[in-house]
């Protein structure tokens, strides 16, 4: 039997209050035993902690089984934020377990790439193309005046290995930030023609709340052609699960008391645009 088959099995609770969206995932070592994504109540204050009751229950997990606690901390939405890292701490440090912050765009990304692959898996030659792919993954978050809050992950598909504790994940090219849509749009197009043929990504996928940024993404889609596809989806409760317990698995926890929220600010140059644009 291997050493990994030999490590006692983990229990995380994973938490996500950054979008409209309230997630909560319990996981077994990097298995999505129980997840829920719920639109029920915009207020996370009020139910959230039922939240986790529930999927505690349904997942026949105990308190004291917990091992360690995985938080979005944004960005996103400022209150939805301090809503979950603060119960996140607050239930750490009253089970004395460990607690970990993970990007929520990192979550959103890889919930985009599951909704895309889900979403071809029908076209079986397609799926085949793909296992053997790179992935551009840019995620987005809407924050108004044609700003987003977003990141650029790669995914190597071809580059999956799995075992009991292991998961191959996307992994980040760029800080998260908030942007105007163009500006970003223009600056994944500069990196991208900086880039050989052979170093190019097979494809991009713009995903998230794009409703209210179609307009722009098509722009990169003008550039790069049939290599864009734009998908509309959610923070998924399952991806964040994954992502938050593949960080705990590395046993590099944050201080539970110093962990804090990433709001995400403009910079000085963005902010003085936004505001000649008015």
């Amino acid at each position: 039997m291997s050493e990994i088959n030999e490590q006692p099995r983990k229990r995380f609770l994973v938490l996500d209050t950054s979008t409209a969206a309230q997630n909560v995932a319990v996981m077994q070592d990097n298995t999505v035993l129980v997840a829920e994504n719920s639109y029920a109540d915009r207020n996370h204050s009020v139910g959230l902690v039922n939240g986790i009751q529930k999927l505690m229950e349904q997942s026949n997990t105990a308190r004291n089984e917990l091992t360690g606690i995985a938080v979005g901390v944004g960005p996103g939405s400022y209150t939805g934020i301090r809503i979950a890292v603060t119960t996140a701490k607050t239930l750490a440090w009253t089970l004395n377990i460990p607690v970990v912050g993970f990007s929520s765009l990192a979550a959103l990304a890889w919930s985009g790439y599951q909704e895309y692959i889900n979403t071809t898996s029908a076209d079986s030659a397609s799926t085949t193309d793909e296992a053997e792919s790179t992935f551009w993954i840019i995620p987005l978050m809407d924050g108004r005046r044609a700003q987003v809050y977003t990141s650029l992950f790669e995914f190597r598909a071809n580059h999956i290995t799995e075992t009991e504790q292991t998961l191959s994940l996307p992994y980040r090219l760029e800080e998260d930030r908030i942007m105007l849509m163009d500006h970003w749009m223009n600056q994944i197009a500069e990196q991208y023609h900086a880039l050989s043929e052979q170093e190019r990504p097979d494809h991009i996928l713009i995903v998230g709340e794009t409703p209210n940024h179609q307009e722009r993404a098509e722009q990169l889609r003008d550039i790069v052609k049939d290599r864009v596809t734009i998908v509309e989806c959610g923070l998924d409760a399952g991806c964040a699960g994954e992502i938050g317990a593949s960080l705990l698995f590395t046993e590099i926890y944050d201080e539970t008391h110093h962990l804090l929220p990433n709001y995400t600010q403009l910079s000085e140059a963005e902010a003085n645009l936004l505001r000649q644009s008015k």
